[in-house]
């Protein structure tokens, strides 16, 4: 992989050199006789850092900011317009005859529609946009940690979705812009960096995790299908342009941002189990009932029968956890001439997990660099390596039967260690599952995974005439990663999905490991028109991408000795690999057309060809449409004192999916041993899945109508947008008689229907010494299957231990599926008049006879919940006072359910593991009936408790003081040798204030499968409370 990288960075610098040779061929313009431009730009925030004013002369690709003391040269030709513009403050254009320098002042706003925002394959300004786009600059959530840009994202866009599903770092974030438009296909949205698609390992959208934060400058937000068009069929679930930092022409900064942390998981939400006196108090009480109803004979086991020797005992759960520490260190160095403009950003970020023995380390560089050799041309070289190192993240840790489940199930009256100091093997009590210490489980744990990865990018911009540009692009995208694990001997675990682990009585090992290699090349050529009140820009262009995939696995067993772990000294190895790739051609054009400033009109169309559909199916067009009426420039409206800005918006366009698998199209063969001769021969066997020459892309049509206000001078900045989303031909598996040989066949059946409203305001409540701004947004959002197969009621398993999720004809995604929990038999009537299960005794459990039938059984399961938020919001408040600022960031979301799978093995109620502490309170007899929601431990009759009921389902409904950052910023004048100075403290994850009964409300146990175990809660790896303090300096 190492000398695949080697060659790439060599193509890549012979691209840079091939394009230079071209640009030797360009025209150079008539040179004039220039002058030198000064002046000087105060701004009416004191405290803010003067430097970083934009200074562009109109018209001409000429442009400087000012230093550290608002001061500003700049060569160019008179007479000379200067634009003048900062975030946050209005803009200001300036006329210039002579050399006299000046001096202005800007005044605060954030009226930022002449703010240039990046959309598909070019820019735009704010004001100008038909469709729904939503950017942010990812400085205003510079003081949020972690390794994840989502992060930073959090409540800050309408119209998305972003959870904490888990703690794992580095791997927490579930994303979705405007719900899933896909039951198979993912729904992670495209990620677009600098211009450059992102890919990813796993042949579907880039990998989020391994961009690093520090790097990113701003962020855009494609929601609408006439926003996303121009990406094809990959923008089904919306993009998001990252644009990464970049350097100012004519300033030279190095600039330093550290922070360092603490991670401790809250006590509120942590499992309530029994601790080892009201265990030892429930399973003799267990053993009592078990004499007197079951007629057995042993008597009270030793462990329990004095439960008042034992105290608090031992706490599991609690010693897998640990005050973990989080650290970044970021440089910077960015320098601009007229000439070369170069950023370079250096960064590792460490972070242990808040679980024993789990930490992520990531090494990060990114250098973006371009050579403007005369005013037509510019040519830039983007290289971007990660290095990235995890330890235990991804396996045994968290999940249904895994160590944090473990946790939960053994004994509190074992203890962690021996009296000599060695681990406790034995966790479990009498009459108790062999349970497996999870404290050694963890500590003994070794699992790597290794990831290098390389982002290249070469381009040449070449403006043929001033309003005539072409630009061609070279992108690679590759990684190599590696996961090594052992399991010793005296590891003790065997994983199942379906049974408590169990020890081993081998020691195993595994490596795999796999390279990526993804091209895309692009080329682009853009023209623009302006003839008197018309106003035209055209742009088309043509791509091509190949990707390409190697994945190799060894295992290896019986090891000598738990000290040579390196699998070629194992007794028994085995392995397998396989290659797989796709490729994909387009061409794609835009047309916008402007009349009078006030008129827009913008129309797109992609046409994709993929080589992963067959040869009926490989080509689809995927077209838009958006119009915008500026109401605002209208004569009626001009001298409105209220209405600053107002803009009418609507939109259609067409988008797909084809993450469908490399080769569903055809039927795999694999190899495969039979015996001949009483001889094991090999040979190849066909797949389960038979192929299907005739499956399509998925396809997803949007219409948007939105309206953008702006208020008292741009003070208040309103918007809105209702969208309708409907999603055609998905994929999903028809069953087929098991005589065809086969036990499936893809095929594009489904439809799924999409709608919802989205609002956002932005408020400056207060202005001068003391500010206080105010950023608000709310999403609704629903969603319904609209079409299913002939004979196909439903989408999901219809197994009563796995079956929780299931999706029906004219009803929303993963809805939950079970019993109706309805009580306890309390009394002997109770019994004898209700329906009753097979197992159903006096005590036990009673459920709904939703059939009315009279009996309780598979066929009384039904919807009990629904895991789709019907809404999220996001508020923003920001203080400042003179140099001090306070930013308060909440997320919230409500009208979802959680299923808290953890119960079934919580309540378990044959005295094979640890419960919770609710069990205390069952069903023991007529006189001592419990609180009525929980049934006797009586044998034989406690099956049915187990299974998913609507008891497990719990309101996800969450607000969440997300981050409170406060910070100073150092006044220039007291700042010798810097140019700006900036000390913080934050807390992350401040408060969450829910009535799910878990620990962690945004739980969701899937980020892909949205039809298997959504919106489940399996013993997910616990989200940390942070403390942080940092600072961002600047020389």
């Amino acid at each position: 992989m190492i000398k695949r990288i080697c060659q790439t960075i060599s193509v890549l610098k012979h691209g840079l050199l091939l394009l230079l040779l071209l640009c030797s061929h360009s025209i150079l313009r008539a040179q004039q006789k220039t002058h030198i431009v000064s002046g000087k730009i105060t701004l009416t925030r004191l405290g803010d850092d003067l430097s970083g004013t934009s200074i562009n002369v109109k018209g001409k690709m000429e442009s400087t900011t000012t230093n550290s003391l608002g001061e500003f040269k700049l060569e160019t030709t008179l007479p000379v317009t200067l634009i003048i513009s900062r975030v946050n403050y209005g803009p200001q254009e300036i006329t210039i005859t002579d050399t006299i320098p000046i001096s202005t002042l800007l005044t605060e706003g954030n009226n930022n529609l002449n703010e240039i925002v990046v959309v598909s394959y070019g820019t735009k300004k704010a004001k100008d946009i038909t469709s729904a786009v939503s950017t942010f600059n990812a400085a205003q959530a510079r003081e949020i940690p972690g390794a994840e840009f989502g992060q930073k994202l959090q409540g800050r866009v309408s119209g998305v979705q972003i959870n904490m599903a888990n703690g794992r770092p580095g791997q927490g974030i579930d994303m979705r812009i405007r719900g899933a438009a896909s039951l198979s296909g993912g729904y992670q949205p495209l990620i677009v960096v600098d211009g450059q698609i992102l890919s990813g390992a796993d042949s579907r959208n880039g990998d989020m995790n391994l961009i690093n934060p520090d790097d990113i400058e701003t962020f855009t937000v494609l929601k609408d299908a006439a926003a996303a068009a121009l990406y094809g069929s990959r923008a089904a679930n919306g993009v998001i342009l990252i644009t990464t930092k970049q350097a100012k022409v004519g300033r030279t900064t190095v600039g330093i941002n550290s922070y360092y942390g603490w991670q401790n998981v809250p006590n509120k939400g942590r499992p309530k189990m029994m601790n080892a006196n009201e265990f030892a108090t429930y399973m003799k009480g267990f053993y009592e009932d078990k004499i007197k109803y079951e007629g057995y004979t042993r008597g009270i086991p030793d462990d329990y029968a004095n439960p008042d020797q034992y105290g608090e005992g031992t706490n599991w759960y609690d010693a897998l956890l640990r005050s973990a520490p989080m650290q970044n260190y970021s440089l910077n160095v960015s320098s601009g001439s007229d000439k070369i403009i170069s950023s370079s950003t250096m960064t590792f970020f460490d972070q242990d997990g808040v679980l024993l023995n789990t930490s992520l380390k990531r090494y990060a560089f990114r250098t973006n660099n371009e050579y403007r050799p005369t005013d037509q041309i510019k040519i830039g070289l983007n290289i971007s390596p990660t290095y990235q190192i995890e330890k235990n993240t991804r396996n045994y840790t968290d999940g249904n039967r895994q160590i944090l489940a473990n946790a939960t199930a053994a004994s509190p009256l074992k203890p962690i260690y021996n009296s000599d100091g060695s681990f406790n093997s034995n966790v479990s009590s009498f009459g108790m599952s062999n349970l497996n210490n999870p404290v050694q489980q963890l500590l003994l744990a070794n699992a790597q995974y290794k990831t290098l990865r390389l982002l290249g990018n070469a381009y040449i911009d070449i403006a043929l005439l001033q309003n005539l540009h072409i630009r061609s692009s070279v992108n690679g995208d590759m990684a190599s990663y590696q996961q090594d694990n052992y399991q010793g001997t005296m590891y003790g675990i065997g994983l199942g999905a379906s049974t408590i682990p169990r020890p081993t009585s081998n020691s195993t090992a595994a490596h795999s490991s796999y390279d990526y290699v993804s091209w895309l090349n692009e080329n682009i050529i853009t023209y623009n028109l302006k003839i008197k009140d018309h106003k035209i820009d055209l742009m088309g262009g043509f791509s091509s991408q190949k990707w390409s995939r190697e994945f190799r696995n060894i295992n290896g067993s019986n090891f000598a000795n738990d000290a040579i772990y390196w699998i070629s000294g194992a007794a028994v190895t085995s392995g397998s690999d396989n290659k797989e790739a796709w490729s994909m051609s387009s061409i794609f054009g835009r047309l916008n057309y402007d009349f009078k400033g006030k008129y827009l009109l913008t129309g797109t169309l992609r046409r994709d060809g993929s080589s992963r559909f067959g040869p009926s199916s490989k080509y689809a067009s995927f077209p838009s449409v958006s119009a915008g009426w500026i109401i605002s420039e209208e004569d009626f409206l001009k001298k409105n004192n209220l209405i600053s800005f107002l803009k009418l918006r609507a939109s259609y366009g067409e988008t797909g999916n084809n993450n469908i698998g490399n080769y569903t199209m055809v039927t795999n063969v694999s190899a495969s041993n039979y015996v001949f001769g009483n001889t094991l021969t090999p040979g190849f066997a066909l797949g389960t899945g038979l192929g299907n020459s005739q499956v399509t892309w998925e396809s997803s049509s949007q219409m948007d109508i939105g309206l953008d206000m702006n208020f008292f001078n741009n003070r208040i900045i309103f918007s809105y947008d209702y969208y309708n989303k409907n999603t055609s031909d998905l994929l999903y598996p028809i069953s087929l008689p098991y005589e065809s040989g086969f036990t499936n066949l893809q095929m594009n059946v489904a439809k799924l229907r999409m709608w919802g409203h989205e609002f956002s305001i932005s408020s400056r409540n207060l202005v001068g010494d003391f500010e206080w701004t105010t950023d608000v947004n709310l999403s609704l959002m629903q969603n319904k299957l609209s079409q299913l197969p002939p004979n196909t009621p439903f989408i999901g398993n219809n197994t009563t231990y796995a079956g929780y999720n299931r999706t029906v004809l004219d009803g929303p995604i993963g809805q939950f599926f079970g019993y109706v929990f309805d009580g306890v038999y309390m009394t002997q009537e109770e019994f004898n008049t209700q329906p009753k299960h097979a197992t159903s005794t006096l005590g036990s459990v009673r459920m709904k006879d939703i059939d009315n039938n009279g009996v309780i059984d598979a066929n009384d399961r039904t919807l009990i919940g629904n895991p789709n938020p019907k809404y999220n919001y996001g508020i923003t408040n920001t203080f400042r006072y003179k140099g001090f600022d306070l930013n308060i960031v909440c997320y919230g979301q409500g009208g979802n359910q959680i299923m808290n799978t953890n119960r079934a093995d919580w309540t378990n109620l044959d005295g094979v593991m640890n419960v919770n502490k609710d069990m205390m309170n069952r069903w023991r007899s007529i006189d001592n009936p419990g609180n009525g929601k929980v049934p006797s431990t009586r044998n034989g009759s406690t099956e049915l408790y187990r299974l998913a009921n609507s008891s497990w389902v719990e309101s996800g409904n969450f607000f969440t003081i997300k981050n409170i950052a406060l910070g100073y910023t150092f006044n220039q004048k007291f700042l010798k040798y810097l140019k700006s100075a900036r000390l913080y403290a934050s807390i992350q994850q401040a408060f969450v204030f829910t009535s799910y009964s878990g620990m962690n409300p945004e739980a969701n146990s899937t980020k892909d499968n949205i039809t298997g175990v959504y919106g489940q809660d399996l013993s997910t790896f616990p989200i940390p409370r942070t403390f942080m303090i940092g600072a961002n300096i600047n020389f």
